[in-house]
């Protein structure tokens, strides 16, 4: 449970400024519901036979994009609700046949979690939530080998098969053309949504990156980012932070928001430019009853 109220305070500074909390979380939500329900719309323009849809129900925006796709999921549990309204998100994915998946954060009602464990959901790994003001922001400079660019629709199988493959690269790197379609299509609503900007990285005028920006009224999200294992420890990262922590504060953005799974590389980028935790969040997770039953 936050704090009512959440200090940021810039690295060097010996002054903070105090904000609301939930303020800011239900930015988070509200931009969350956006962005899951012009991608859902997305994966129905790119994928009809999907019949891709969201409605609201019990306080959320229970999505369906398919079967084992990441944009099935609810978001938005925040009001009070019980186990008929559980039951109604239920309904709707059982008769679809995917997981049940809802988002659990620092907005869901208090009890929900509870409710869930007590009808077999099991959590997921936690994210991390990161956010900063955006006001007397630093610039940097880019280095002349690094270029970032918006995507256009020209560029959108470039863009996904980029960032999609930046993604699965761990330790060595991925053939793009080995992806999935299933999990091209998801990469393409992520970055092709309405109201997402993807842009692309290039270094050394190679393909070496990509990453989106999400506006959502003042607030910024900088969301899907990946870098190719060629080209990695080399600022593309940096760069695409840099490019959208600008575009957002030319846009009048006055927040930025970002996830990341745990403390790690991306988090540690997200440090270097003065973004801070606030939250967590994770999925709890149920298979569908028909499997249940047929198992």
């Amino acid at each position: 449970m936050l704090d009512a109220k959440v200090r940021y305070a810039a690295t060097g500074s010996a002054s903070c400024l105090l904000f609301d909390s939930d303020m800011l979380l239900e930015k988070v939500q509200n931009a969350s519901i956006n962005m899951l329900r012009s991608a859902t719309a997305a994966m129905g323009v790119r994928r009809p036979e999907v019949a891709a849809c969201s409605v609201d129900m019990a306080g959320a925006c229970v999505a369906y994009s398919g079967a084992d796709v990441p944009l099935t999921i609810g978001v938005g549990t925040s009001g009070p609700i019980d186990r008929d309204d559980i039951a109604a998100i239920e309904a709707f994915y059982d008769s679809r046949t995917p997981p049940v998946r809802i988002a659990i954060s620092g907005r869901t009602h208090d009890g929900v979690n509870g409710l869930l464990t007590g009808r077999g959901y099991t959590a997921g790994v936690a994210m991390e939530n990161w956010w900063r003001p955006l006001a007397d922001m630093p610039g940097r400079v880019i280095p002349d080998n690094i270029q970032v660019q918006p995507a256009t629709i020209d560029d959108a199988e470039l863009w996904v098969r980029t960032v999609a493959a930046g993604f699965q690269e761990s330790d060595a790197p991925v053939d793009d053309s080995t992806l999935p379609p299933r999990m091209l299509d998801t990469f393409y609503c992520f970055g092709f949504a309405d109201g997402a900007q993807p842009l692309l990285v290039r270094r050394n005028g190679e393909v070496a990156g990509g990453g989106v920006l999400h506006i959502n009224g003042d607030t910024a999200h900088l969301r899907t980012t990946s870098c190719r294992f060629a080209h990695r420890r080399n600022g593309v990262q940096t760069a695409l932070l840099t490019v959208r922590l600008q575009m957002a504060m030319e846009a009048g953005c006055r927040f930025a928001f970002s996830s990341t799974d745990g403390i790690g590389a991306s988090a540690r980028n997200l440090e270097r430019f003065g973004l801070q935790p606030l939250s967590i969040s994770f999925l709890m997770s149920r298979m569908a009853i028909y499997r249940q039953q047929s198992a």
